[in-house]
């Protein structure tokens, strides 16, 4: 299985089966070498406590995926002008009749900064819920 992945990525599937070894042996130990994870009692405690002997890890079972990822940067923007409700202005400043909009693409209270990670998520599950409530109605 691991094979087919490898070779559909474009990876060498010795490799990727010796790093799944390695890391599954170490897990059955208890054990995360490479990153030390489950090393501390705080990553423990939020660890799932049915894994033994280490909550923070095991050994891991196909079928396996992968998801080509690409750097990218934050997609915070200016506009398009909303509402209080969420509702979309044009640009004479008129609302568009049944479009809302919410999240990191509008004309948030960020004025197209980006403060720090997670800044986006409070205003964008807020008018999310706020753009939901004006549309039902």
């Amino acid at each position: 299985m691991p094979e087919g992945l490898a070779r559909q990525c474009g990876i060498a599937a010795p490799a990727l089966i010796e790093t799944l070894t390695r890391f599954n042996e170490a897990a059955a130990r208890g054990e995360g070498p490479e990153f030390g994870k489950g090393s501390t009692s705080y990553q423990r405690y939020l660890g799932d406590a049915e894994h033994r002997p280490n909550p923070c890890l095991r050994p891991l079972e196909g079928p396996f995926y992968a998801v080509e990822i690409y750097p990218g940067d934050i997609g915070t923007s200016m506009e398009p002008d909303i509402t209080a409700k969420g509702e979309v202005r044009d640009r004479q400043g008129k609302v568009i009749p049944g479009l809302y909009a919410c999240g990191n693409g509008i004309n948030s209270i960020m004025s197209g900064a980006y403060p720090g990670p997670g800044s986006t998520l409070g205003p964008g599950l807020t008018f999310g819920y706020v753009v939901g409530q004006s549309a039902a109605v």
